[in-house]
């Protein structure tokens, strides 16, 4: 029965993974090997999980039924095993987890704290996705920015994300200083687009009617966040961010934040995972651990060194530059 559990984890890193060579470098064994167990499976069930070709692999009908089975049996039983041996308080098994681009800004620089104090947990990160869509695919839990969509899945708040809009001194030298958020039109803005969707997120601002979309011309679309933030540094457009990624720079003068008056609301940010009768504890220790990390990094509105295009002056700054 271990032997069969053994294929059946393999199995669903092949499918995870997208290769056997892929799976294999992750569970440390060879692809060889896990062709073969996966093969085994095959033969045991007298059914055809992957097709396969030279070039590709893709899962049958039947392969995509057995694997949700198998990530759910495979989950009980780590689930069970960590719930039984829960005396010891040892946080042990694996671990995976995916995290918003701008959610792993915060947590990834501080990873290796969570690491040492649980040497022996097998933690795999992904960064940047759609979390609630790949819970289906064996992740554990996924830290993402916003409100709970899919009722099947659990979720609990362990931060908040305030974006922030911002740019250049050079640029507004250059530009102007954009006033109003009808103002923006006339400027140039430095898109993020999340690498799976590849759908550019415009800007939100607070009204009277509430928070709204502006939807501007997405002229620069960039996949990584931390780039947007280069970008907007080195005056190529305004950008609208986490604060957490910029406090530091408009603390120290390199962007100024615009349009303070409009912020957006804030949004949680939420860890989802699957419902289950039991927490498991190495999920518990991560979420508490990640909590904790987002309430030390997000700055207070005393710390967050906010400049409002209508206390900026330019002509002091970065000498004079006509408002937009």
């Amino acid at each position: 029965m271990d032997r069969v559990l053994h294929a059946m984890s393999v199995f669903t890193y092949v499918v995870r993974r997208g290769s056997f060579t892929a799976a294999a470098d992750s569970l440390g064994i060879t692809a060889a090997s896990a062709s073969t167990l996966v093969r085994q499976l095959e033969e045991r069930l007298d059914v055809m999980l992957l097709q396969r070709s030279t070039r590709s692999m893709s899962l049958t009908a039947e392969g995509s039924q057995y694997y949700k089975h198998c990530v759910a049996i495979l989950s009980e039983m780590r689930e069970m095993e960590e719930h039984l041996s829960g005396a010891s308080r040892l946080v042990r098994g694996r671990l995976s987890v995916e995290v918003d681009q701008e959610a792993g800004s915060v947590l990834l620089p501080t990873l290796a704290e969570f690491r040492s104090l649980h040497m022996q947990l097998d933690l795999r990160i992904e960064v940047g996705g759609e979390g609630e869509r790949l819970i289906d695919q064996g992740i554990d839990c996924a830290m993402v920015i916003g409100h709970l969509r899919d009722s099947s899945l659990q979720c609990k708040r362990v931060g908040s994300y305030q974006a922030v809009t911002v740019a250049s001194p050079a640029y507004l030298r250059k530009n102007g200083v954009p006033r109003q958020v009808a103002n923006l039109h006339d400027h140039e803005f430095v898109h993020y687009a999340p690498r799976r969707s590849g759908c550019a997120r415009h800007p939100r601002f607070n009204g009277e009617a509430g928070t709204q979309t502006l939807r501007l011309a997405a002229r620069t679309v960039v996949g990584d966040v931390q780039t947007v933030v280069n970008y907007a540094t080195r005056g190529l457009g305004l950008a609208q961010v986490g604060l957490p990624l910029v406090s530091r720079l408009i603390a120290a003068g390199e962007l100024v934040e615009l349009l303070a008056y409009a912020r957006p609301a804030v949004l949680p940010i939420v860890a989802i995972y699957p419902q289950r009768r039991h927490v498991s504890m190495s999920l518990r220790a991560f979420i508490e651990w990640a909590t904790s990390r987002f309430e030390t990094d997000l700055p207070t509105r005393s710390q967050q060194a906010s400049i409002d295009a209508n206390e900026w002056n330019p002509s002091r700054e970065i000498g004079h530059a006509a408002a937009a």
